[in-house]
């Protein structure tokens, strides 16, 4: 295997610690008691103790999380709390693969992605007991392109697509992008969980809507659905005719005491023939940018009437990265794992003792917090504040608010569909002195309220 630690190399990461200079390390981000970015050495890269405790700065490297903030808010942004990606320095074996391959300098057309589709299937059987057949399986650049497909083939233009909300909010985008209509059916918060109303879900079932996207675990709310609620899902939507897009991009993000069930998993081969899984290892491994993902089934008429709207137009090196994170990033992201875990009990542990103003529903999975910021949006007069400076909603002006007086960027809950309002989404994938000191921003700002 090749070292990773070359000049250009060098020289490129060079570069990046004098972009984050110029665009970001002058006033926005972490403090210099936490920002202690490890050094670029591949001794480090190919050390077996993963350190998740030091701050991997991702400023200047035109991260969306850190660097695109700061083109709006300038000075007073300090942390990207929003955008769900993780900041922990991706495993070796990916760095390695990628400069491997470019030591071949010619990117001509891929002849295969069969060793891809060996990871994929060996990661399912081998962590969620999934035995997926390789010629059901369709790569895709990406879960978004995947859904996109589904629902111009299932979906005619005009038609509706149901959602239990709130979720997701790139859904509402696929919908717009297709021209058909989202219908929600809001979750309703019971016992500290968001629960499924069976009544209102079974009423929106009307003969209008042609599919439903079920997404598990839950974004934003983190919701890790059942095999007995994807089950009553299932039926209720092969009874009406409605076929299930699963979207399962944080599968492998459960917390314990929860279990991931894949859709194709469940015993009901009729709910399953009824029904596309959309996943990829981008929430997994960091690897969004890398435009990498999969979608399959085990009803061959669904599966080619999918194909027949899509396109995946690969990268080679997005291939390449997968690929070695299927094959050699397990250790990695068993070690990721447990830490996420840590952050969320940290997370409700300050929230409960500092911020009881905040409510925070607790997490299944993912690795993001779903905050109830209402009474604090009442307290600072956000719905009129809004409309006074034409904003969307009162969560868009708190999130402006948030951000001048404590520079804390989190995600507005209205952009969730029904059910988002007085909320917002927290990204708790960071060191966790990044999320400490983000926390004990807002709680210095929350309490001049």
């Amino acid at each position: 295997m090749a070292t990773i630690d070359s000049p250009a190399r060098r020289t490129f990461l060079g570069s990046m610690v004098k972009g984050a200079g110029a665009t970001a390390l002058a006033g926005a981000g972490l403090t210099t008691a936490s920002l202690q970015a490890a050094p670029a050495d591949s001794a480090r890269l190919r050390s077996d103790a993963f350190d998740l405790d030091t701050p991997y700065d991702r400023r200047g490297s035109n991260c969306s999380r850190w660097d695109s903030p700061v083109r709006r808010y300038g000075d007073k942004f300090r942390y990207g709390m929003g955008i769900a990606s993780m900041d922990f320095q991706a495993p070796p074996c990916i760095a390695e693969a990628l400069a491997e391959r470019c030591e071949h300098e010619s990117w001509g057309y891929l002849s295969s992605t069969a060793g891809l589709k060996e990871g994929i299937i060996a990661w399912n059987g081998e962590r969620h007991g999934v035995d997926l057949n390789p010629a059901q399986i369709e790569i895709s650049a990406g879960v978004y392109p995947g859904i996109i497909a589904a629902l111009r083939t299932f979906v005619p233009a005009g038609t509706k697509v149901l959602m239990l909300s709130p979720i997701y909010s790139g859904f509402y985008y696929h919908c717009d992008h297709t021209r058909v209509d989202a219908v929600d059916s809001p979750l309703v918060f019971r016992g500290g969980r968001y629960e499924i109303d069976w009544q209102d879900l079974e009423s929106k079932m009307t003969p209008d809507v042609n599919a439903m996207i079920v997404c598990n675990p839950q974004n934003p709310t983190g919701n890790v659905w059942t095999e007995e609620e994807l089950l009553r899902i299932g039926r209720l939507c092969l009874d009406k005719r409605i076929v299930v897009l699963a979207d399962e991009i944080h599968s492998d993000i459960v917390r314990p005491g929860h279990r991931y069930v894949p859709f194709a998993s469940l015993p009901d081969q009729a709910v399953v023939n009824n029904s596309v899984s959309f996943n990829a290892i981008s929430k997994t491994f960091n690897l969004a940018g890398m435009k990498n993902a999969y979608f399959y089934s085990p009803n061959p008429v669904l599966m080619n009437r999918v194909k027949q709207n899509h396109r995946a137009d690969l990268n080679t090196l997005g291939v390449v990265a997968n690929e070695a994170a299927y094959k050699e990033g397990g250790e990695w992201f068993d070690r990721v794992l447990p830490y996420l875990h840590a952050n969320h009990e940290f997370t409700e542990n300050y929230l409960r003792e500092q911020l009881p103003m905040v409510g925070y529903t607790p997490a299944e999975g993912t690795f993001l917090a779903w905050l109830d910021f209402s009474s604090v949006l009442k307290a600072i007069n956000a719905k009129e504040m809004a409309a006074m400076h034409g904003l969307e909603s009162p969560e868009h002006y708190f999130q402006d608010w948030l951000v001048e007086h404590s520079g804390v960027l989190l995600n507005p809950g209205s952009n969730y569909g029904s059910g988002g309002a007085g909320h917002m989404r927290m990204n708790i994938a960071s060191a966790r002195v990044v999320v400490k000191e983000a926390l004990d921003a807002m709680a210095g700002a929350l309490r001049q309220v």
